[in-house]
């Protein structure tokens, strides 16, 4: 059978219990111990070079790239390439075998031959021997003129007797008429053989000899448009013909590229596009290179925004020896958009947003945590430059910041009270002393 509990003696043991509870500290320590100061670690704001940077994605390529094309129609006859190979400029890269054009050449050559003789003798002069022919031919029409005169003479004598007829007169007539004639040309003759030729004639064979000399020019460039050479030191990146094959003209031979003109093209974004200049210094890594850096500099931007990304494309140049550079080749680059030679950095753990959206840390002296708003400019690893609110040599909490309150009291690292810089906080956060 079961005893009741008195009502006075319950209510006692409810006393007791209400009386052990009202004197335990919340925290777990006894009734009256002080709660410890959160610890801190701090590390004072200093001045140091810093830099911002903008790591962007892109590709190498050759600025100098052709497709070579032919411009004549007929058989291929030399391409001994293939992809890879060097040439050097003027190197003969394919030749189109045309006989026609060969022939044009030697053609055009006779004829430039011929009209520089000509002109050769014009400007020689006369020969004595012509000139003594002249003399002999105008000698021999002058007897003959003198002959037909004295005949018509006598025949004129005649047919005013009556003994011949009146046509025997005429046909004497016309004998001296040309005897008189051949002895004007001749002499006429004599003369220009004498004078030498004109300043006229001179100037036209002359020009003939310019018109032929132009003529066998253009057979030789129809001839050379059959033999392609090398535009500049290259490698051939693509053969597209082989010996044999027929070129037509527009029709791709061989593409060759300049590896001297190989540049890493990128796309930066709007916001930085007006930052960057050329001769910016830019560093530069390829995945097909794990483990290297190459440096170079920014040598062109182009004038004008993708209308799509709304992005400026930007081509750098990779200084040094980069072994293995070839068009295609992925690249990471890294732009340096800004320096800053002296500015005062903190670590970015000492550095809180607050409810407002503001940023803020804390300076630590004597013992005390005091809130500071500050204005923020470049981060570079794990460091923020701080451009107002804390002085270089300052203390700010680095760690243990999280939950502070102004004016609230710390415990450093060690024992100290007094906000001397403790060093920073170690890796494995054991720095707390008991």
């Amino acid at each position: 059978m079961k005893h009741a509990v008195p009502a006075a003696v319950s209510a006692a043991c409810l006393s007791l219990i209400w009386l052990a509870g009202c004197g335990t500290d919340p925290s777990g320590g006894p009734e009256g111990k002080p709660k410890k100061p959160p610890l801190v670690t701090v590390e004072p704001a200093r001045k140091a070079p810093l830099s911002k940077t903008l790591e962007v994605t892109g590709e190498a390529v050759a600025t100098q790239m052709v497709t070579v094309r032919a411009t004549v129609e007929g058989p291929i006859a030399f391409c001994p390439w293939r992809e890879g190979d060097q040439v050097e400029k003027a190197e003969r890269l394919i030749e189109i075998d045309r006989p026609l054009y060969r022939e044009q050449v030697q053609a055009a050559q006779a004829a430039l031959d011929v009209a520089k003789a000509k002109l050769a003798d014009l400007k020689a002069g006369t020969r004595p021997e012509e000139i003594d022919q002249a003399r002999e031919s105008v000698k021999q029409l002058q007897e003959c003129a003198a002959f037909a005169a004295s005949d018509l003479d006598r025949i004129e004598r005649m047919v005013r007797s009556g003994s011949l007829a009146g046509e025997a007169m005429e046909k004497a007539r016309v004998a001296h008429v040309k005897c008189q004639t051949d002895l004007a040309s001749a002499r006429q003759r004599l003369a220009m053989l004498e004078a030498g030729p004109t300043k006229t004639e001179v100037a036209i064979q002359e020009a003939l000899v310019q018109e032929a000399a132009a003529r066998l020019q253009v057979a030789k460039a129809t001839l050379m448009e059959c033999v392609i050479k090398a535009p500049f030191p290259a490698v051939i990146a693509q053969v597209h013909v082989r010996p044999g094959d027929l070129a037509t003209p527009s029709a791709p031979l061989v593409t060759v590229f300049d590896p001297t003109s190989l540049v890493v093209r990128f796309a930066v974004p709007e916001q930085a596009s007006e930052v960057l200049r050329a001769g910016q210094p830019v560093t530069v890594r390829f995945d097909a290179h794990a483990g290297r850096t190459f440096p170079g500099q920014v040598v062109r931007l182009y004038p004008e925004l993708d209308p799509g990304s709304r992005t400026r494309t930007v081509e750098a140049a990779v200084a040094g020896d980069a072994p293995g550079l070839m068009p295609g080749l992925f690249a990471r680059v890294e732009v340096v958009l800004a320096t800053v030679p002296d500015a005062t950095v903190v670590p970015q753990s000492a550095v809180l947003v607050n409810a407002k959206g503001e940023r803020v840390l804390f300076v630590v002296k004597d013992g005390r945590a005091h809130l500071r708003k500050v204005v923020t400019g470049i981060e570079q690893a794990n460091l923020v430059q701080v451009i107002e609110g804390v002085d270089a040599g300052e203390p700010v909490a680095v760690a243990g910041n999280e939950d502070l309150k102004d004016g609230a009291e710390v415990r450093l690292p060690g024992g100290g009270k007094k906000g001397a810089p403790a060093g920073p906080a170690k890796a494995d956060g054991k720095g707390e002393t008991p």
